[in-house]
């Protein structure tokens, strides 16, 4: 995968973890949502855990903007590291929360702190992978945050069948606590030799004429990866400000095909909030079995992302523009098939399996092109502001998804119940398969062209 095994799989397995206790306390607002609905004692309803995964989504959005620029000034390390610690303190705050504004309050905190997490790994990233091998290191690390999802979900909708929900919550920010004292020893800025890349760089102009004589495709992927070195040690935001580099993203057409593209995935990625809730209320399950049960929509997202770590570096741009299309197409029918399922008849078990299945096809199909594409490009285009790049695609992001997280609530909530809240997400899907043929698009001619 690299030039410095040894070194890059410290790196990525320090980062994998303490991403993954960063996601797990980030989890529990949504993994603690049906105890909280069923505790009695609060008087909690649909609408109010709409609103915490909104007002959440919203800290999200803010927090990018500040972990961006910060990470960028910083350091990827103080970045990742401060968030580790933050998101444990907020989750044990949002554990010992007695009423709807602190729960409200604790869930904005608790995922602001956890958007440190991604800028901070775009530059560790940057530091450490070459750049031929970007997709495979970042579908390593996207699997983190599904794969400490599915464990926590399950894990932890375990112990809520036998454990008040606060206690929950605290065991969670304890894992978080013990994760961030090996980050903290094993977790390094970026190479100490500053030729960590050139001084094993083997991608000559004898290589890519070799392979362009045996196969144009791979012809192209060599002078990418050719191309991509050579940017990242030259790049032309090298030694601009944090304002030249804004500039720079706002006059780019690519950058905003990203960003509506990003917008449109982030509202889909939402829905995850809202399955325990739709599997409890559509399948008569009990909280438990609920949070349980929508381990499916991880283990989807899980399974496509393994999926790409085996796939995505080998496709060209334009190999990338058809995968990913023809992925959320898939995505589009599993939604189409939750909504039309009840016209089929199905028996009550089988009605339910089938719903497990399209809401795993939903998640395995749109989760390489929710992850992978987005982070790749700001590390590219962005360079030396690369976090403030990817924390800026993601603020308009989380910001869709803060109106979808409203709206589909209340949407679960009226009178037309699950089956308009499926309609909201049939048309955003939709959408969304043109938004990732159109910037895959983008980026295939900006590399035929030899384009940064």
């Amino acid at each position: 995968m690299s030039n410095r095994p040894p070194q890059q799989l410290n790196i990525i397995i320090t980062m994998y973890l303490g991403y993954a206790a960063m996601m797990i306390c980030r989890q529990m607002v949504t993994i603690l949502s049906p105890a909280l609905l069923a505790d009695e004692t609060l008087s909690l309803t649909k609408t109010n855990l709409g609103d915490f995964a909104a007002y959440g989504t919203l800290g999200a959005l803010v927090g990018k903007l500040i972990w961006g620029p910060l990470a960028d000034k910083m350091g990827g390390r103080f970045t990742f590291l401060i968030g580790i610690f933050l998101t444990a303190i907020f989750v044990i705050a949002f554990g010992l929360s007695p009423n709807v504004m602190a729960f409200t309050v604790f869930s904005f905190l608790l995922y602001g702190t956890k958007s440190s997490g991604w800028p901070g790994m775009t530059k560790l990233v940057g530091e450490w992978y070459h750049p031929q091998h970007y997709g495979r290191a970042w579908s390593i690390l996207s699997t983190s945050s599904r794969f400490s999802v599915v464990l926590a979900t399950l894990f932890f909708g375990w112990l809520l069948s036998f454990m008040h929900w606060r206690t929950v919550a605290f065991i969670a920010a304890f894992f978080a606590c013990v994760i961030l004292v090996g980050c903290y020893f094993y977790l390094k800025e970026k190479p100490e030799n500053p030729k960590f890349f050139k001084e094993n760089e083997s991608t000559t102009d004898s290589d890519v004429d070799s392979k362009a004589d045996k196969n144009p495709e791979n012809y192209g992927i060599a002078m990418a990866s050719k191309q991509a070195l050579n940017n990242k040690y030259n790049h032309p935001l090298r030694g601009t400000s944090t304002l030249g580099g804004l500039v720079a993203f706002a006059r780019s057409p690519r950058v905003w095909l990203v960003v509506i593209m990003l917008m449109m995935l982030t509202c889909m990625m939402a829905f995850l909030d809202f399955v325990a809730v739709y599997l409890m209320e559509n399948y008569q399950l009990t909280p438990s079995q609920a949070a349980m049960a929508s381990t499916v929509f991880p283990v989807g997202s899980l399974s496509g992302l393994l999926a790409s770590i085996a796939f995505y570096d080998r496709f060209s741009k334009k190999g990338i523009r058809t995968v990913l299309t023809i992925a959320l197409t898939v995505s589009l029918v599993s939604v189409l098939t939750l909504q039309y399922l009840p016209l089929f008849n199905l028996s009550a078990d089988l009605n339910y399996l089938v719903a497990l299945g399209a809401i795993f096809f939903f998640a395995f199909s749109l989760s390489p092109a929710y992850y992978l594409p987005m982070s790749i490009f700001s590390i590219e285009y962005g360079g030396p502001h690369s976090a403030t790049l990817v924390c800026l695609i993601d603020a308009f992001g989380f910001a869709a998804s803060a109106i979808f997280a409203f709206v589909g609530g209340r949407l679960a909530d009226s009178v037309g119940g699950w089956s308009s809240f499926m309609n909201m997400l049939i048309l955003i899907s939709a959408v969304g398969i043109i938004s990732v043929w159109a910037f895959m698009h983008a980026e295939y001619k900006a590399a035929k062209g030899g384009v940064t």
